[in-house]
């Protein structure tokens, strides 16, 4: 197979899909050829022989579409590449649809969102099949949905040992975004700090969104108002290289994201063997797994109190009972969501799509 991947990123400094470079890394082991084209290339540096690249650039609409269009063509009518894998974006595949058509070249999507819009039907109906992690992930009733479970690299995120720092830190990773909602995490911080916790936050991501600055703000502010200048630290965007070291150090991962889709966040939390805790439903499933000792791992979105709650019966835990419950979910993200065996099982769904 001669794949074609479509993505926004490739670079392995990139603070959320500083990844993608492991993924194509691992489709290189199985497939004849792989070409990228992506918005915007950095650092690509040890990818194999086999992998080369096409960078659109990010200025200029109509420039944009040009170049994409000739890469396009490019690949698919000239160099017949006889796969098409798009990366998160459905217009992606959506703007291929019609060269691939004419190459006779397959075409599929990777999706892992709550939302469901028009773009995301328009691009249903061109492609084969659309992988996504779980079946919360992709909330698009169609029979060419295929759940593969995520990609995490269990090397990349392994504990290697490293203990959480004293006192206590909690970390947060993800945008300044109210889909992430940061300030119910702060005001759960407020309330055990208020209890005689001695305890840090890291708050690690940037703005995305023109309207996310106004948001962090008021981040910001909150920080001010509830005394906590002292005990969080915003990080901004932190490469994916760089932030293992966080969770690492980490006592707690806190998840209050309500995005409806498998947060990729709690798996890598998990890889690292740290203790998380999550408002995003998407998890109940996965945690059910453990019995009735999952519902400490869950909070009501949007409860401070609750979420306080859960991170104080962690920090109360013994160390020994805390560490059975990470290598249980440990078990579950090697078992379900590895990312060898997600491209693998990716391979083998575009090799056998008719």
């Amino acid at each position: 197979m001669k794949l074609l991947f479509l993505t926004q990123v490739l670079d392995t400094n990139d603070a959320v899909l500083g990844f993608v470079p492991r993924w194509i890394e691992a489709f290189a082991r199985r497939c004849e050829r792989v070409r990228v084209i992506a918005l915007e290339v950095g650092d690509t540096a040890g990818l194999p022989s086999n992998v080369d690249v096409r960078e659109v650039g990010r200025s200029g609409s109509l420039g944009r579409y040009l170049r994409n269009r000739s890469f396009l063509r490019e690949a698919l009518l000239n160099d017949h590449f006889d796969a098409v894998l798009a990366h998160m974006v459905p217009r992606y595949s959506s703007l291929a649809a019609r060269t691939a058509r004419k190459a006779g070249a397959r075409q599929f999507l990777w999706y892992t969102h709550g939302t469901v819009d028009e773009r995301l039907r328009r691009a249903a109906a061109v492609v084969d099949k659309l992988f996504t992690a779980s079946e919360e992930s992709l909330r698009l009733a169609t029979p060419k949905k295929v759940v593969t479970g995520h990609g995490i690299d269990l090397e990349h995120f392994a504990e290697r040992g490293v203990q959480p720092s004293m006192p206590p830190r909690i970390l947060s990773v993800g945008r300044v975004t109210p889909a992430k909602d940061p300030l119910t995490v702060l005001a759960a911080v407020s309330i055990l700090v208020s209890r005689g916790f001695d305890l840090h936050l890291d708050l690690a991501g940037d703005v995305l969104a023109p309207g996310d600055a106004n948001y962090r703000r008021r981040v910001e502010e909150q920080i001010e108002v509830g005394g906590l200048k002292q005990r969080v630290t915003m990080h901004g965007a932190v490469p994916y290289r760089e932030i293992p070291a966080l969770y690492r150090r980490a006592s707690i991962v806190v998840n209050a994201s309500s995005t409806g889709s498998i947060d990729k966040v709690v798996l890598e939390a998990i890889a690292c063997m740290r203790p998380v805790v999550t408002c995003n439903d998407s998890f109940a499933r996965m945690f059910r797994e453990l019995g009735p000792s999952s519902e400490r791992l869950m909070f009501a979105q949007g409860s401070a109190d609750q979420l306080a709650e859960r991170i104080e019966s962690f920090l109360r835990m013994r160390a020994t009972e805390r560490r059975a419950v990470c290598e249980r979910l440990h078990a579950l993200v090697a078992r379900d969501h590895e990312v060898e065996a997600l491209i693998a099982r990716l391979c083998r769904e575009m090799e056998g799509a008719s």
